[in-house]
């Protein structure tokens, strides 16, 4: 391994130049530069004839990046340990936590292992360190920001959450959902969800599709609220398991094909009334008769980034589109108050709150199977933060478990999208959010969940308007939900739990 201190060996550190981007433009535009930079002793009477004259400070910092000139300090990254050498007093300059790894028990270390960030997304890092400037694809994106957030550079970071949400994109959806899942960011996860959830007859027509693990498969098909024909969900689901058979070069057998899908719970819906699990409800007539030859899997994700751009290209100069890639954009730049996909139960345990009752009384049982949704929109003249709403409980004495899938919409935008897993005994059962929401006066809002468990009672006698001390709450039938079984004057949702913002 050479010395940091003399990176003008023939062996600089730099990381492969298929690595780094930046580095092969300045190769292609200037090779006599290079060669003179790797050639040289790096004095100033190396050969490298007034390279800093008229250049500002980035400009100054850029070549001494990319040169790997007089560099103090060698990092070993990733899984294909890249050596990347660079300069102390930069990283210094710029980092807090580079300032503690080189003033603290590692001070006189001079190399440093960084396994958890690969070589490109960490050149992109200190590309960014030393000259304000980064390259952001949709292919590189999160690992990006997983960096930033390693060093805390807040700047970098900020960048990359507004290229992820300008990019959002029908192609790339289920690429940055399995990025974003991998680095741990359940916030801009979320979003994705949401978006997906709103595209999703596009979104399940892509080959991104088949980048996803079982896990992530069995949350999309299961997406509270989904509007996918029954045909969609099922053609994505065989695909899904014929191409993961082929990746793993299993012989297409209908034995092998069910294996493929043993872990997704349930994958698509039948009839309106029955869940199935995926034993039961996939289809083997004509599966593997003769066609031709699939097309071969992408075998890393950026590959498959690369191929969609590719199919963007090709649809704006009006070529046909082979692999049935939509290429419709729905960017978005929504912050949610509510970031994760919760799975915890779900308690009363905000004893303080106040809580309005727009059902008066019980009326009727109904089935719940989360075939049907109950929505209702309200509006307020108050700010509010929003904790929480009630659903009936069992009309069976004892103990029941529910699980509800909540959506909460504003102007068409997901704030709110939860599965909470609730246990009690009794008429009316509260279901708490992870956190309380802010509800802010004069909008509305739409609340939609979807309720399985056993059969529980309904309301009635529902109220349009309700008037809390100084707060109003306005109720509207939740037209745009689709098999909505609960209006104004009856079905399901009976208390709304809340805060004024003043408190």
């Amino acid at each position: 391994m050479p010395s940091p201190s003399s990176p003008s060996s023939p062996t600089t550190g730099l990381p492969p130049k298929s690595a780094l981007p930046s580095y092969n433009s300045v190769v292609e535009e200037n090779p006599q530069a290079d060669k003179a930079s790797h050639n040289s002793d790096n004095s100033d009477d190396s050969g490298v004839v007034d390279w800093k004259d008229t250049k500002s400070v980035v400009d100054n910092n850029r070549h001494m990046l990319e040169s790997q000139m007089s560099c103090d300090v060698m990092f070993i990254v990733g899984e294909k340990r890249q050596q990347i050498g660079a300069h102390k007093f930069v990283l210094m300059t710029r980092s807090e936590v580079f300032r503690h790894m080189f003033n603290g028990p590692d001070s006189t270390k001079s190399e440093f292992v960084i396994p958890d960030i690969p070589g490109d997304f960490f050149w992109e890092m200190l590309r960014h360190i030393y000259c304000e400037d980064q390259k952001l694809e949709v292919k590189s994106v999160v690992g990006i920001m997983y960096a930033a957030d390693q060093y805390n550079l807040l700047v970098l970071k900020q960048a990359c959450l507004d290229f992820l949400h300008k990019n959002l994109e029908i192609n790339y959806a289920c690429y940055l959902l399995v990025e974003l899942r991998k680095y741990g960011y359940p916030e801009e996860e979320k979003i994705v969800m949401s978006f997906i959830r709103k595209n999703a007859e596009d979104v399940f027509k892509t080959k991104g599709m088949d980048l996803l693990s079982r896990e992530l498969l069995n949350e999309l098909l299961t997406l509270p609220g989904l509007d996918v024909d029954e045909s969609v969900k099922k053609e994505a689901v065989e695909t899904w398991a014929r191409n993961h058979q082929e990746e793993k070069k299993i012989g297409a057998s209908v034995e092998n094909l069910m294996d493929s899908l043993n872990d997704c719970l349930y994958v698509y819906r039948d009839d309106a009334s029955s869940h199935r699990y995926v034993m039961d409800s996939v289809t083997t007539r004509n599966i593997f008769e003769e066609k031709p030859e699939p097309e071969a899997l992408y075998p890393n994700l950026a590959e498959y980034v690369d191929s969609a751009q590719s199919a963007k290209a090709g649809a704006a100069t009006g070529m046909d589109e082979v692999d049935r890639m939509s290429t419709m954009s729905g960017a978005t730049s929504r912050k949610s108050s509510v970031h994760t996909l919760s799975r915890l139960p779900s308690f009363n345990m905000w004893a303080d709150v106040e809580q309005v009752t727009r059902l008066q009384e019980v009326s009727g049982t109904a089935v719940n199977n989360a075939a049907k949704a109950d929505a209702i929109s309200f509006t307020v003249d108050h700010n509010l933060y929003f904790y929480g709403f009630s659903i009936y409980g069992p009309k069976k004495e004892g103990e029941a478990k529910y699980t509800v899938d909540t959506i909460l919409t504003r102007k068409k935008k997901d704030i709110v999208m939860e599965s909470i897993c609730i246990k009690g005994a009794g008429v009316i059962l509260p279901v708490m959010f992870e956190r309380p929401v802010k509800i802010d006066k004069g909008y509305p809002y739409t609340l939609e969940v979807y309720i399985k468990g056993p059969d529980s009672y309904m309301g009635a006698s529902g109220q349009t308007k309700i008037q809390h001390g100084k707060i109003l709450f306005t109720f509207n039938n939740a037209a745009k939900v689709k098999h909505n079984r609960t209006g104004i004057s009856q079905g399901q949702i009976p208390r709304l739990y809340f805060l004024p913002r003043n408190k």
